[in-house]
């Protein structure tokens, strides 16, 4: 007998406010159809430390590219028997020696970067030489090979 309606106004907000959220949803359905993942495409040299280098972006290591500028460079003061300055390049081990991996600190990155006291004995690019050592001892922990 007694049946229950909403009133005309109530109704038309209900569908006023249903229609919103229908609205919403469809535009955010439109907007994610139309964004597509991308792989990156920056894959060059990030310039990372000292700008940008004809490194590129790859994983330094010891043997393949700290030792033949340590050999080319750095072995004539500090590859034999008395090497200048207590340090060492003659092998991996004594390359490392009294460093910290991971430590943008560590003698040989000070002493290796623009301005320190090596930097001017590089070879070539300096700064991609530089680069490369900072890479090898900060960001790739010192690792021996890849």
């Amino acid at each position: 007998m007694f049946t229950t309606t909403k009133p005309p106004c109530a109704r038309r907000r209900l569908i006023s406010v249903s229609r919103a959220w229908l609205l919403v949803l469809f535009s955010l359905i439109f907007v994610l159809a139309c964004v597509q993942g991308q792989p990156a495409s920056d894959t060059g040299d990030p310039g990372f430390p000292f700008g940008p280098t004809t490194i590129g972006a790859q994983t330094i290591a010891y043997v393949q590219d700290i030792k033949p500028i340590f050999d080319r460079d750095c072995a004539s003061c500090h590859g034999g028997r008395e090497a200048a300055g207590g340090y060492s390049v003659r092998t991996y081990a004594d390359a490392v020696a009294g460093q910290k991996p991971g430590d943008a600190r560590s003698s040989v990155v000070v002493d290796c970067s623009p301005g320190g006291s090596m930097y001017g004995y590089f070879t070539g690019d300096a700064v991609t030489e530089a680069t490369k050592v900072f890479r090898w001892m900060v960001v790739y922990d010192a690792v021996q090979s890849r």
